[in-house]
């Protein structure tokens, strides 16, 4: 059996889950969690979030209360009982909780008392390094983490060192059942690979979490909203269209290319001019020596319409290719170039040609 397999029987198993970010790379952490937490709230879990508040910048996410270890709880069976209603009178002298029932009968043996997260089922563990932080509950752990120096102390261990937390929570999620990955889940998983990439700047990210990027935009992961709350310095058209860029993105295997095609809708309906693909290509190229060639073609603004398209590698040679191919103008490792077609996919082919 997998550690996915087990994992799912561990959250199957489970009905009062307790969450726990780790506090080092908090961004990604509180991000994965709360991803988790709204997917183990559709499968009908009782799931809540270890942390004493919530950043501000980061409560865009989610429209609740943080729970934290001070929190105390009093649980009432309610089996063969049903409660009406509910009041309580709070004075100098303390507190006293009122509950009217339609049916059935309490006694002092279905009340139990502890303190939130003491008694959970699971405890999920995201980016935290040992055991010890962990102490004061007694449950199984899943330990999700991408630190080196992790002490694999989990019921079940999830440890990759060259991804987020959120894009390990990404493939958890995707076993528990794809159709999960839409909406909130999809936009605080994109936050969580956002923050750990740095806005993708981040020299050791990978190819492939652009893709997964795109892939939880097309879940509907909110872009623009996360990049104006974490990066309000943007333009919020900007933002827009940068969200556009990394939904169309593509990957060819084969030429190692990255490619995307923009049509004058697509700056028309951001509200953005070609002269903004300047932004657009500063952020990625920030990454760029992970990205072994990139290939950004759109339609110009002049009449008639024709492809222009920025060219970028770090291999030898394939700038060269395009400027005998192509009026263009070399800087540094890439290259802005014209055609005289009309048709995007048709510039698209012969480059791939050329290339």
């Amino acid at each position: 059996m997998d550690a996915l397999d087990q994992v799912k029987n561990l959250i199957n198993e489970s009905q009062n889950v307790l969450i726990a970010p780790g506090m080092l790379a908090l961004g990604d952490s509180l991000s994965s969690a709360l991803a988790l937490l709204f997917t183990l709230r559709k499968l009908g879990k009782n799931a809540n979030v270890l942390i004493d508040k919530i950043p501000e910048n980061f409560q865009f996410l989610a429209n609740l209360e943080p729970f934290s270890s001070k929190d105390f709880v009093i649980s009432i069976d309610g089996s063969e009982k049903e409660i009406g209603e509910m009041r309580y009178e709070k004075n100098e002298k303390g507190l006293k909780i009122y509950l009217t029932l339609k049916q059935g009968k309490i006694s002092q043996h279905d009340v139990a008392f502890s303190t939130l997260g003491q008694n959970p089922d699971l405890v999920i563990a995201l980016g935290i390094k040992s055991a010890q932080e962990l102490s004061a509950y007694h449950a199984p752990v899943l330990n999700i983490d991408n630190q080196p120096s992790n002490e694999n102390f989990g019921e079940v261990n999830l440890i990759e060192t060259t991804k987020s937390l959120a894009e390990i929570s990404l493939n958890l999620i995707k076993a528990l059942g794809p159709e999960l990955i839409q909406g909130n889940v999809a936009t605080c998983l994109l936050t969580g690979i956002i923050c750990a990439s740095r806005n993708f700047r981040n020299p050791e990210t990978k190819p492939k979490t652009f893709e997964t990027s795109a892939y939880l935009i097309n879940q509907g992961a909110d872009h623009q909203k996360i990049i104006q709350h974490l990066y309000k310095q943007k333009s919020i058209a900007q933002i827009k269209f940068l969200g556009r860029i990394l939904e169309k993105l593509n990957f060819d295997k084969e030429k190692e290319l990255y490619d995307v095609a923009l049509t004058a809708a697509d700056f028309q309906e951001s509200n953005v001019h070609p002269k903004d693909l300047g932004f657009t290509i500063e952020e990625l190229k920030f990454n760029f020596r992970y990205l072994p060639n990139l290939l950004i073609l759109w339609e110009s603004h002049a009449s008639p319409v024709t492809i222009r398209g920025v060219f970028y590698s770090t291999k030898p040679g394939l700038v060269e290719k395009i400027l005998e191919n192509y009026e263009g103008v070399s800087r540094g490792e890439g290259v802005l170039f014209s055609t005289k077609e009309s048709d995007l996919a048709l510039v698209k082919e012969k480059i791939l040609k050329i290339l």
